[in-house]
């Protein structure tokens, strides 16, 4: 049986809204807003003069985000805050 840490054999390194929605629990609003602070990586298929394009997420900076704010947390327990 599989941990929930573990990571899938084969994980792509970019994935849409929805991957990262299904994978990670994160909400297309709070995508935009980690984006938007920077806090993960992330672009844009769209190229110059097309209509549409698809933004994609870095799976490996959404990972690396979740990873550092579980160790806050941590930290934070270890110190009298609220789990």
């Amino acid at each position: 049986m599989k941990s929930l840490n573990e990571k899938p054999l084969l994980e792509p390194e970019w994935g849409d809204g929805k991957y990262i929605h299904t994978g990670f629990g994160l909400t297309p609003s709070c995508l935009h807003s980690l984006r938007k602070k920077g806090r993960i990586r992330s672009m844009s298929t769209k190229g110059p003069g097309e209509k549409y394009g698809k933004r994609l997420y870095h799976v490996g900076s959404v990972r690396a985000y979740l990873e550092a704010q579980e160790a806050l947390e941590h930290a934070g327990a270890g110190k009298g805050g609220a789990a």
